[in-house]
């Protein structure tokens, strides 16, 4: 899983520490994860294990923003076919990023999502 986790979850080396204490947290605590998901990505269980979004993403009419890592758990093509199916959305891939872009591109994700919420409610 490791392996897993660092081609597709972070791939920064060393993690950051909120990432580790995340992790920690999660390790010391999992009954939430497991419940949700089974011991592991690779052992889904849990009570999400038959979920798939696949809704009426049609019917979201406010703005969106979509984002994804290059090298993200949950692909480009994951994201994009979100970003088709809510009109008017937008859908930005970090390059250099697997599911976490705003720990491994902070200040393009920060100027992202500043970009895009300026778009929203343009500064005075």
């Amino acid at each position: 899983m490791g392996v897993f986790y660092r081609r597709h979850v972070c791939r920064l080396d060393p993690w950051p520490d909120c990432l580790n204490r995340m992790v920690d947290k999660l390790t010391k605590y999992p009954e939430v994860y497991n419940t949700m998901n089974g011991p592991s990505e690779f052992h889904v269980i849990g009570v999400i294990k038959d979920w798939g979004y696949c809704g009426p993403t049609g019917e979201i009419q406010v703005p969106t923003l979509v984002v994804s890592g290059r090298y993200d758990e949950a692909t480009p093509a994951i994201a994009e076919t979100v970003h088709r199916g809510i009109p008017g959305s937008e859908w930005v891939l970090f390059e250099n990023s697997a599911h976490m872009p705003h720990l491994e591109e902070t200040e393009r994700y920060l100027q992202v999502v500043t970009d895009f919420l300026d778009r929203l409610e343009p500064r005075m």
